[in-house]
């Protein structure tokens, strides 16, 4: 059976959908089918992910594959009781194997009005609110389960919304990205509450289901680790002090808000007292660089850093050689997110 996870923080500007896209290529590399969802209105996972397909930018190309607004609606509308993952079109990666995108759609943002009424009104003895309500649930999970991917790795954007509620529900557990700074801070103090607040309701929900012969789902999604990432170093390779100071408050703000009073279930063997699984420092020039081929952060080429050259000529030697050891960098810590998968 595949399993669903996020990369989820109510905050933005976390590296949500970078660090996202890595883990995946990472374990597809190992040998994982991994499937892409990008439940995210913003797209960004398709961009990075299409990137790769030299007619994506061809303002005329159509894009290919279902897209997961396209694939719900027939359920929104009530013109569907359940959606037939045979009749999704799902995209092959054109550079790495085992690698599948179900595509987002700029105009799922609509779904928040549809989900949102699932929402308030599938406690009722409306029907269609209550299969509307497991409707993406039951989507996620049986393209998974038929088509055997062994990962569905859900992009979800920065809010508390319904369409981020419902994928973040759907999940068997979330990665937390952070950055070490006072909005971030700030969000995991919010975080904990709000989703208590999800199980809570989703469970009311859930109790309704069964006389309808509608089954739930279990909607306990556990905290796989946070990841702290974004920090500037000295040249020792050691995180500034005010970015420590900052680490060590969320640290223990996530241990108050996320874990104490089981806000949130973490998963077994996570360090309640240090979540980090994973530091990842600001990664300078990979990421733009990455972003227009497509590719993972650790896997440019030599070729590559043409496009970060001011006289377009690749870079060789002792000025390449600090690329290679950024990139190794950056791949053990994305390993140790991999590491942490249920």
């Amino acid at each position: 059976m595949s399993k669903l996870v996020a990369m989820y923080n109510n905050k933005g500007g976390v590296s949500k959908t970078t660090t996202l896209f890595n883990l995946g290529v990472l374990l597809a590399q190992q040998g994982k089918r991994i499937l892409f969802a990008d439940c995210d209105p913003q797209c960004n996972l398709t961009e990075l992910f299409m990137a790769s397909n030299p007619t994506f930018d061809d303002p005329d190309a159509q894009l290919p594959g279902t897209s997961i607004y396209q694939a719900l609606l027939p359920r929104f509308r009530g013109e569907a009781g359940i959606i037939d993952p045979a009749s999704i079109g799902i995209i092959s990666s054109t550079i790495y194997d085992r690698l599948f995108l179900f595509r987002g759609d700029l105009e799922f943002s609509l779904a928040e009005t549809y989900l949102g009424t699932a929402w308030n009104q599938a406690v009722t003895e409306n029907i269609h609110e209550k299969n509307t309500y497991v409707a993406l649930y039951k989507l996620l999970h049986s393209l998974g389960d038929t088509r055997g991917y062994d990962y569905v790795l859900c992009d979800v954007g920065p809010s508390t919304g319904a369409i981020t509620r419902t994928v973040v529900l759907a999940c068997d557990g979330f990665f937390l990205p952070l950055v070490p700074d006072r909005f971030c801070n700030q969000a995991v103090r919010l975080l904990g509450r709000v989703v208590k607040e999800w199980i809570g309701r989703h469970q009311q929900i859930c109790d309704t289901l069964q006389p309808f012969n509608i089954e739930g789902f279990p909607g306990q999604p556990k905290l796989l680790g946070a990841v702290i990432q974004n920090f500037k170093v000295h040249s020792a390779a050691k995180a500034k002090q005010s970015y420590v100071k900052w680490q060590e408050r969320i640290s223990s703000d996530i241990t108050t808000y996320l874990l104490a009073e089981n806000a949130i279930e973490a998963v077994q063997g996570l360090d309640r007292n240090n979540p980090y699984i994973a530091t990842i420092r600001d990664v300078g020039p990979l990421a733009p660089v990455a972003q227009m081929f497509g590719r993972a952060m650790f896997d440019i080429s030599q070729e590559h850093t043409r496009e970060a050259s001011t006289t377009g000529q690749m870079y060789y030697g002792s000025v390449w050689q600090p690329w290679v050891d950024r990139m190794q960098e950056y791949k053990n810590e994305i390993q140790k997110i991999a590491q942490a998968m249920p």
